[in-house]
């Protein structure tokens, strides 16, 4: 399987690591405003798709991911 690289903001990347770091695994935070982060060819295509279909950012979509994630162990 292939690896793609994405680029997103250094404030989502925080966001992600609290919301959901029980499903993914980070490496360290460099200086800077953007980071990058290593994902799966199902991921990215995942990622990508919905960004073209809605017209947002990647970091958008990597919110509102993380926001769906989150939301059922906030309800237990």
């Amino acid at each position: 399987m292939n690896r793609h690289v994405l680029e997103i903001s250094t404030p989502v990347l925080r966001a992600l690591r609290r919301r959901s770091s029980l499903y993914v695994s980070w490496s360290d935070e460099k200086d800077g405003p953007t980071q990058h982060i290593v994902v799966d060819d199902d991921v990215y295509n995942e990622m990508i798709d919905r960004a073209i279909a809605k017209r947002k950012t990647i970091d958008e979509v990597f919110l509102e991911v993380g926001a769906q994630v989150d939301a059922p162990r906030r309800n237990r």
